[in-house]
């Protein structure tokens, strides 16, 4: 049948809640923000689950996988041919065909971790080339990107899909972690070049005076801390910021009403206040945990899939401010993401183009597993 999620409309009323209970500059325009919000949550989110609407929620889904994966793609083969775009500033960071090299960052990495899961359900070698290949133009494009968080994690949520797939196979795991030492050692010299960006990305604090200073992670995070301070339990206003502080006119833009939350986790406090990620952890721990269990317990194709991805997004917003963010691509991949996962305890395995039929439960996948283990034991 249909149900909802608690977690989600909690997450929907203290949003309301802080913005009702806050005088936020209109500039910021928090109510269309939260229109919008509400509407990613509607359609992306496990705030409503059902049969008709999990499916729609599974092709969505892999609809913004794929459209991830063409988005790095296309920068990566518009890096070659000079069509891609820079951004000026400390360093010139590419940004591919996205807005922002820290955009560009997260579809890698998210494309990254996602190819890494599919090269283990490659049938031959044609297929296995065209992913691992594709794989290779994701670290290039993270590096030139020089979205450190992004490149790191995607190497992670690479090693962990290969974990969760090679898990009862130590043989293989051995094997394919000596492969990779060994093909990151020779591709060194090949990819060096492409580390210059992320290496120039180290401030240098004597060049750059008080405006780099202020412009570090470390100043945003602090004025997150003091909004969060001010106002505990229902935030200051779900997207805004407090004007007042000292350099927080450095962070925010008063014609769009865009603001730099240096993490959505940070975000969300100094916005929503307590309540308001009391109401995000109901949402994010069950899901993980179930997702986690099913894909080292059970050990389904669809969590195996979709939890690595999972992880990195949410170990990835501790570092970029997307949660709530329903402008941003991000933050639909992220509500869909959740979305799909909260779908691991009905559904065994996943669609890599399109859902043609209805798919197997955990419970006929593992008996197909040991039926399979059965006969070739027999024989």
């Amino acid at each position: 049948g249909y149900k909802t999620n608690l977690g989600c409309i909690l997450l929907l009323c203290t949003t309301m809640l802080s913005i009702m209970g806050n005088d936020i500059p209109q500039f910021f325009k928090p109510w269309p923000r939260f229109a919008l919000f509400a509407l990613v949550m509607i359609s992306c989110s496990p705030m409503l689950s059902g049969p008709g609407i999990n499916k729609v929620h599974r092709q969505i889904n892999m609809g913004g996988l794929w459209a991830c994966a063409i988005i790095t793609l296309w920068s990566f083969v518009a890096y070659f041919t000079g069509q891609g775009q820079y951004i000026a500033g400390f360093v010139n960071g590419y940004m591919g065909v996205t807005g922002h090299p820290n955009f560009l960052g997260f579809y890698a990495m998210v494309t990254m971790v996602a190819l890494a899961s599919l090269f283990f359900r490659c049938t031959n070698m044609k297929e296995r080339i065209i992913i691992g290949s594709c794989w290779a133009a994701c670290i290039v494009v993270l590096l030139v990107c020089a979205s450190r968080s992004a490149t790191g994690l995607g190497l992670v949520g690479s090693i962990i899909a290969a974990y969760l797939r090679l898990q009862k196979d130590k043989a293989k795991q051995v094997r394919l972690y000596v492969i990779g030492v060994c093909l990151a050692i020779m591709s060194w010299p090949v990819l060096a070049p492409y580390t210059e960006t992320m290496m120039k990305k180290e401030m240098n604090f004597d060049d750059g005076g008080e405006a780099a200073i202020a412009a570090t992670r470390g100043s945003i995070w602090d004025l997150r801390y003091q909004e969060l301070a001010k106002s505990p339990v229902i935030g200051i206003g779900a997207y805004s910021c407090d004007t007042t502080l000292p350099n927080a006119d450095i962070f925010y833009d008063e014609k769009n009403g865009s603001i730099e939350l240096g993490s959505s986790y940070l975000g969300l406090l100094a916005q929503c206040g307590w309540l308001g990620f009391i109401s995000f952890l109901l949402i994010a721990v069950p899901i993980t945990w179930k997702t986690f269990k099913y894909a080292t317990q059970q050990r389904t194709p669809y969590a195996q899939f979709f939890f690595p991805i999972l992880l990195v997004c949410i170990i990835h917003m501790f570092f970029e401010g997307y949660l709530m963010t329903a402008g941003a691509i991000q933050c639909v991949i992220v509500w869909m993401l959740f979305g799909a996962c909260d779908q691991c305890d009905s559904v065994a395995d996943y669609p890599v183009a399109w859902e043609k039929e209805d798919p197997i439960t955990p419970e006929q996948y593992i008996h197909w597993r040991e039926t399979i283990a059965e006969d070739g034991d027999k024989r």
